[in-house]
């Protein structure tokens, strides 16, 4: 019997990344969108190109897909789940509870129904974002803990690969990067043994792959749109083929893998090969553009405790670890502007009717008694 995997977003990520995966192990691929010229052109082709930027965009074909819409056939998507096998998403972390009611609806007619269990994994940028699925489905009361647990398991997942937009040859698809991690939880799986997706990495202690990937990479991604906005660039790769920005971006990026030596033991040579590969040398890649409201969207969330500048901040603070990269760029994402980003535009009016100083506190939970509070007020001063 064919096996099926229903995947939440269908956007570069859902459709460049993991269906990939999906549809090279086997499975049929169901997408679940709320964009509906995207459903409809899954529908009508039923297959799609992706184009590899190491191999000079030679294509891939994606096929054995289909495609619903998750506002307008929702029904379709919950028959779909009841007997496939896997369910991922990739919708950003910050949409997790828009599609939690809707698959909690579904697992809720598994109960009973189905007596094999559904492997539900949350591709996000986010840590552990299959736990925080999870708590949104629970959090529905559509479905209740026990019968969760009896329907579905929740491995996290860490996530990376460069993904874009692109037409070759009169076709429209997405551009790949060869390079990509997918870290699986391994002790969440029904069967800790069986390699369910080929071409992840199955890994005992997931947060320590997690924390490399957001404490390096999307750091970098997150300074690097940060520091490249205040001198007037519009893409990543301005800022990493200007000198002195592509210093301090490596310095930021080397504060964090020091971090994470320190707390789980990772090499560090191992981790400066890791930030150079994945970061530094894919994306200066001819013909790669990253811009810069894409990297830099959602400062709030990105200043916020734990992620991806504050958490390896705190985690030098910890170890007595030099910090001061990671928080000068708090202090820039602090001056982050962009009228189309809700994130940007509540930082910035809030700074301006309460000051920066409160706003430190409020959205990165310092003090002025935190010694970081005031490095980053200091920054903040100098910009």
């Amino acid at each position: 019997m064919q096996k099926k995997a229903v995947q939440f977003g269908a956007g570069l990520i859902g459709r460049g990344f993991i269906a990939e995966l999906l549809h090279d192990s086997g499975y049929k691929v169901v997408f679940a969108d709320v964009v509906d010229d995207v459903v409809d052109q899954i529908k009508k082709d039923g297959e799609y190109p992706l184009f590899t930027i190491e191999e000079d965009y030679a294509p891939k074909i994606i096929d054995n897909i289909d495609a619903y819409s998750t506002i307008k056939e929702p029904e379709k998507v919950i028959d779909e789940l009841q007997d496939a096998q896997v369910l991922t998403t990739s919708v950003m972390a910050t949409n997790l509870d828009k599609i939690a009611p809707l698959i909690a609806k579904a697992l809720k007619k598994r109960v009973g129904n189905n007596p094999e269990k559904i492997t539900v994994m949350a591709c996000e940028n986010a840590m552990m974002g299959s736990d925080i699925l999870k708590e949104e489905i629970l959090k529905t009361g559509e479905i209740g803990e026990e019968e969760l647990e009896e329907v579905a398991v929740f491995p996290n997942t860490a996530v990376d690969r460069m993904v874009f937009a692109g037409e070759h040859d009169g076709k429209k698809g997405i551009e790949v990067g060869k390079n990509y991690e997918l870290a699986i939880e391994k002790d969440k799986l029904v069967n800790p043994d069986e390699e369910i997706i080929k071409g992840a990495h199955y890994v005992d202690n997931l947060e320590k792959y997690l924390q490399r990937k957001i404490f390096i990479i999307n750091n970098g991604h997150a300074v690097s749109g940060y520091l490249g906005k205040q001198k007037g660039y519009t893409t990543l790769q301005e800022v990493l083929n200007d000198p002195e920005l592509l210093e301090q971006v490596k310095a930021t990026m080397m504060e964090s893998a020091r971090a994470l030596e320190a707390h789980y033991g990772f090499d560090i040579d191992e981790l400066e090969t890791y930030m150079n590969e994945m970061m530094i040398d894919r994306w200066t890649l001819p013909g790669v553009v990253d811009e810069i409201h894409r990297i830099s969207r959602e400062p709030i969330r990105k200043i916020s405790k734990g992620d991806r500048i504050l958490g390896p901040a705190q985690l030098c603070e910890d170890y007595g670890i030099d910090n001061v990269n990671l928080l000068r760029g708090v202090a820039h994402a602090l001056k982050y502007e962009n009228p189309e980003d809700s994130q940007a535009v509540e930082l910035q009016e809030f700074i301006k009717d309460h000051g920066v100083e409160e706003a430190i506190t409020k959205y990165t939970g310092l003090t002025p008694e935190d010694r970081m509070y005031n490095v980053i007020l200091e920054e903040y001063h100098k910009i």
